[in-house]
C-alpha cells in the first residue's frame, strides 16, 4: 500500500506534521476525547512522533481539531443533525485537519477513517497494525465524508467480542458499552424469544391454548428453545404486548424489541393461524399479523421503538397482502444460501430463491436487517470457500434496502479458521458495502504474513477454484464432500502451508502461518476417515502420505493458539479426546451374507458405517465425510440413552448374519437392537425397557448415500406410499421442500414405507415398517452432500418401570424406481 498520491501543492506529508499538535474540547464527549488519543497513537505508529494534546490550539497553524467543539471552536461548524451517530467528516487543509462526526461515534470513526484512507493504514488484528512506509504517504488537501449504510453491523468472531478496542478500529458497533468507544448501537439483534415472552412453565398448565398446535396437539416442550405461540389468540395478544412493554421499561436504550419464532417450524396450524396464512401464502402471515398488532399499540407509548421479528425458515417468504406495520423491523435470515457464492449471483440457483424473497420483503417493509451465515457450523476449522461471495452479497443487502447486517460466523470460538482474516474482511465489507472481499483477502494476506504470503494466496486460490468448478453449492452446515475435502485436496493444502511455513523469517511470522495453517490439519483429520478404514475387526484412520503424528501435532497447535470450539457445539477438548480415541482404534462389527456386508461401530452409538450390497458392490451409507458425523444410527429424544450430542458404547453379540446390540443406561433402562440379514432384506428391530418411569421417544436416522450431486427430482427422486407409491419430491427446488410437501411425507407414514432412487445410477433404497409402530415420517435431502435421510419416528408413549415399547423396520436395496 502506497497510501494516497498527490502533487506536493495538493497534498502535504506526514514527516511535515511533527511540529502540529491535536486539540479536542474540553466540552467534548469520552469517545471525542478518546479519539484524539487514538490519532495521537496512530500517528506515533506511522511516523515515531507522539504529538501533543491540548484543549485549545496553542498555534495559529499546525492543528488537528478533533470533535465537533473544537471544531467550531476553530471557525468551523458541523450540521450534527444530518451525521446521525456515525456520519463522519474530515477536511485537510495545509495549515490544519479537522475530523469530526456525529454522536456518539462519529468522530472516533472519522480518525480511524482518516488514518485508513488517506493514509494507507490498516487494522489487521488486535496487535498487528500496517503502517505504510511514511515517506510515501501523501495526505491529499480537500474534503472526505462518509455515513454508513448500515445502521448495524456485527463481525461475530471470538476475536471481536475479547477486544473492544480494536472492534471499535474495525468499526463493529455491536459489542461494547464503554462510552469512550460511543458504546454500541441501541438496534439489538432479533432472537428467539416468543417462548420467553409467554413462558410455558407459566402459562402452560391453565392455558395450553396460548402455544401452537402441532399434530393436533398443543405442545408445551420443544426443541430449538420452546414452542411456538398460537399467534392469532387474542390473549397472546394481550400477554404478548404487556411483556413486550415490560422489555421496553427494562432496556430503556434499545431501540428494537423483539417478537421473533423460536428456534424450529413447529407453527401454529389451528384454524384460525392456517387461515391467515393459507390467506398469505406463507406462513410468516399469521407470526407478522401479531407483530404488527403489538406494534400498533407499543406505538402509542413508544413510538420511536421497532418491533422486530425474523423473516427466518417458514416466515422467510413474505407474506402475499399484508405489508409490516412502519414500526415493524424484519431481520431476513439465509441459512439455507449456498456461501460459495454471493447471493445474487445468477450462477447459483439455490440463492435466486433468496434473492425473491429479498425484493418480496424490500416491499413488504420498511426496515430491513439481514442475518448472514459465514461459517460451517459443524466444523469451525475446516476450510470454508466464501472470500470471493462476502463483498458482493454484502452490496446486495445495501442495495436492496439492508440497514443491518449479522455476519454470523465463529462468535463463541477463539481462532477458527483463518479468523483474523476473516474478521478483518467481513468488518471491512459491512462498513464500506461495495469491497471486493477477495481483493480484500489478500490485502490482508500480503500484510500480515509478509514473506510467507505468497503460498497462503496460491492455497486460497485453490481451493476457492476447487469448490468453484466442483459444482458443490455448501451452505452453513456442509459436509466434507460439500467443501471437497478428501485426501488429494487435504495433501495439496498442506503443502500450501508447509511452503509458507519454509518461507518464514521471524517467530512473529511463523506463528501467524502456523496459526493459519490450523485448517490444514483439520482437513486432513477429516481425509484419513474418508472413506473409513476397517481391517482387522477395528476401525482407524489411514494415515498413509500424511504426517502420522497429525492428531498431536494437531492438538499443540491448538492449545498454542487458543482454540476453544471444534464446532457451534463441541468444544476442542472434546473433539480430540474423541479422535484419540478413534487413532486408537475402534472395534468394528462385521455381519454379512451373500446379499450385504454391514459393518457398526458398538462403542460409537451402534453406528453403521457400511451397507454394501454385495451385487452391485455399492455401500449405500453415506461414506464421504469424516466419523464424527452421524451416518446411520438410532437415538432416544427424551431421558438417558444414545442421542447427537451423548456418544455411549453398545455391546456386542454376533450370530451368522445377525447381531443383537445391548445399552444400559444410568437410570437402569436397557436398549436392545437386532440387526438381521434375511436374504436380501435387512431386518432391525429395537426394543427399550425403562428402568424407571420415563417417557418414549425414539428416532431412527439414516444418511444414504444418492450418488449424485443433482438437485433434479427426476435424477434423485423420493417416494411414499400413500397408498400406492408416489414420487414425494417433484418440483422441488435444490432439494428443498415446502412445509406442505414436509408434511405430506410426515403423514404418509400411514403408508408403511419411504424409498429414495437414483435414476441414472439405477440404485436405490426402501423402507418399509408397520405403520402402526409410528407416528411420522421425516426427511433431509442435499444435493451438495450427495446425501438423503429417510427419518422414521417411533410412536412416543410414558412407561413405567419394566414396561417396554419397541419398533421394528427393514431396508432392502432397489434397482428400479417403487411401484
Amino acid at each position: 500500500i502506497s497510501g494516497t498520491a498527490a502533487f506536493a501543492d495538493s497534498a502535504i506529508s506526514p514527516s511535515a506534521m511533527t511540529h502540529w499538535q491535536i486539540v479536542c474540547d474540553s466540552a467534548a464527549t469520552e469517545s471525542e476525547r478518546y479519539a484524539a488519543t487514538e490519532f495521537q497513537t496512530l500517528f506515533k505508529g506511522l511516523t515515531g512522533t507522539e504529538l501533543s494534546v491540548a484543549s485549545e490550539a496553542k498555534q495559529n497553524t499546525g492543528a488537528i481539531y478533533i470533535g465537533p467543539d473544537a471544531i467550531a471552536r476553530a471557525g468551523k461548524r458541523l450540521n450534527l443533525d444530518r451525521l446521525g451517530e456515525e456520519g463522519l467528516q474530515i477536511r485537510v487543509t495545509k495549515d490544519a485537519i479537522f475530523i469530526g462526526g456525529g454522536r456518539p461515534r462519529g468522530t472516533l470513526y472519522g480518525v480511524y477513517e482518516f488514518f485508513e484512507e488517506l493514509c494507507g493504514v490498516r487494522y489487521l488484528t488486535y496487535d498487528d497494525t500496517y503502517f505504510p512506509d511514511p515517506s510515501t504517504v501523501r495526505i491529499p488537501l480537500g474534503k472526505h465524508a462518509y455515513n454508513p449504510p448500515f445502521a448495524f453491523r456485527w463481525s461475530y468472531y471470538g476475536e471481536t467480542m475479547k477486544s473492544p478496542e480494536f472492534a471499535a478500529r474495525l468499526r463493529t458497533n455491536t459489542v461494547s458499552d464503554d462510552p469512550k468507544l460511543g458504546g454500541k448501537t441501541g438496534y439489538r439483534l432479533v432472537s428467539h424469544n416468543v417462548a420467553y415472552l409467554l413462558p410455558p412453565a407459566k402459562y402452560g398448565k391453565e392455558h395450553p391454548e396460548y402455544y401452537a398446535l402441532v399434530d393436533g396437539q398443543r405442545k408445551l416442550e420443544m426443541g430449538g428453545g420452546g414452542p411456538q405461540l398460537c399467534v392469532s389468540n387474542p390473549e397472546v395478544i394481550d400477554l404478548v404486548t404487556q411483556a413486550v412493554l415490560e422489555e421496553i421499561e427494562k432496556n430503556p436504550t434499545a431501540k428494537n424489541i423483539n417478537i421473533a419464532q423460536m428456534d424450529n417450524d413447529s407453527y401454529c396450524t389451528c384454524p384460525n393461524c392456517a387461515a391467515i396464512d393459507a390467506r398469505e401464502e406463507s406462513h410468516a402471515g399469521a407470526h407478522l399479523e401479531l407483530v404488527n398488532k403489538v406494534a400498533e399499540r407499543i406505538e402509542k407509548a413508544h413510538p420511536d421503538i421497532f418491533v422486530s421479528c425474523y423473516a427466518y425458515m417458514y416466515t422467510r417468504k413474505p407474506p402475499k397482502h399484508m405489508r409490516a406495520r412502519h414500526n415493524v423491523l424484519i431481520q431476513l435470515c439465509s441459512i439455507e444460501c449456498c456461501d460459495a457464492h454471493a447471493i445474487d449471483d445468477p450462477s447459483c440457483a439455490l440463492n435466486r430463491e433468496f434473492c425473491k424473497d429479498t425484493a418480496g420483503w424490500k416491499r413488504k417493509a420498511d426496515h430491513l436487517f439481514i442475518w448472514h451465515y459465514n461459517t460451517n457450523f459443524k466444523g469451525y476449522l475446516l476450510p470454508f470457500p466464501n472470500l470471493r461471495s462476502i463483498g458482493g452479497s454484502d452490496a446486495y443487502f445495501a442495495n436492496n434496502n439492508g440497514r443491518g447486517v449479522f455476519m454470523q460466523a465463529a462468535g463463541n470460538a477463539m481462532s477458527a479458521e483463518l479468523s483474523d482474516l476473516r474478521n478483518y474482511v467481513m468488518s471491512r465489507c459491512i462498513w464500506k458495502p461495495g469491497r471486493d472481499s477477495w481483493s480484500e483477502a489478500m490485502e490482508f494476506c500480503r500484510l500480515h504474513y509478509r514473506e510467507s504470503a505468497q503460498p497462503i494466496m496460491d492455497y486460497l486460490t485453490y481451493y476457492h477454484d476447487l469448490v468453484q468448478t466442483s459444482g458443490t453449492h455448501p451452505t452453513c452446515f456442509p459436509t466434507e464432500s460439500a467443501l471437497c475435502i478428501n485426501r488429494q485436496s487435504a495433501q495439496r493444502i498442506m503443502a500450501y502451508f508447509r511452503d509458507a511455513m519454509s518461507r518464514a523469517q521471524s517467530d512473529e511470522v511463523r506463528a501467524r502461518v502456523e496459526k493459519a495453517s490450523l485448517c490444514a490439519y483439520r482437513a486432513a483429520l477429516s481425509a484419513v476417515s474418508i472413506p473409513l478404514h476397517i481391517s482387522d475387526g477395528m476401525c482407524r484412520p489411514d494415515l498413509t502420505s500424511l504426517d502420522p503424528d497429525l492428531l498431536n501435532r494437531f492438538a499443540e497447535l491448538c492449545k498454542k493458539y487458543g482454540v476453544t470450539m471444534e464446532d457451534e457445539m463441541t468444544s476442542i477438548d472434546t473433539y480430540i479426546e474423541s479422535q484419540k480415541a478413534f487413532h486408537q482404534g475402534f472395534k468394528a462389527t462385521t455381519i454379512e451374507n451373500d446379499t450385504w456386508r454391514v459393518v457398526l461401530l458398538p462403542e460409537s452409538n451402534a453406528k453403521l458405517v457400511e451397507m454394501t450390497y454385495k451385487p452391485t458392490g455399492r455401500n449405500v451409507i453415506q461414506a464421504a465425510r469424516a466419523l464424527n458425523r452421524f451416518r446411520f444410527e438410532e437415538w432416544v429424544r427424551q431421558g438417558e440413552g444414545p442421542n447427537p450430542q451423548r456418544i455411549l458404547p453398545y455391546e456386542a453379540r454376533t450370530e451368522p448374519g445377525k447381531v443383537t446390540l445391548t445399552l444400559s443406561t444410568p437410570d437402569g433402562t436397557k436398549v436392545e437392537r437386532q440387526i438381521l440379514l434375511d436374504g436380501d432384506v435387512i431386518r432391525v428391530q429395537t426394543t427399550l425397557t425403562a428402568g424407571a418411569a420415563r417417557d418414549f421417544d425414539a428416532q431412527v436416522h439414516p444418511e444414504y448415500d444418492t450418488g449424485t450431486a443433482s438437485p433434479d427430482p427426476d435424477v434423485l427422486s423420493l417416494y411414499i406410499k400413500s397408498p400406492a407409491w408416489k414420487q414425494a419430491n417433484a418440483g422441488w427446488f435444490e432439494g428443498i421442500a415446502t412445509d406442505d410437501q414436509t408434511r405430506a411425507i410426515r403423514e404418509a407414514v400411514a403408508g408403511g414405507a419411504f424409498a429414495y432412487f437414483n435414476h441414472e445410477a439405477k440404485f436405490g433404497i426402501e423402507q418399509r415398517f408397520n405403520p402402526e409402530e409410528y407416528v411420522a415420517m421425516g426427511h433431509f435431502w442435499d444435493p451438495s452432500r450427495l446425501q438423503v435421510n429417510l427419518e422414521l419416528f417411533p410412536k412416543p408413549c410414558h412407561l413405567e418401570k419394566g414396561q417396554q415399547a419397541s419398533y421394528a423396520y427393514e431396508v432392502r436395496y432397489i434397482q428400479e424406481p417403487p411401484r
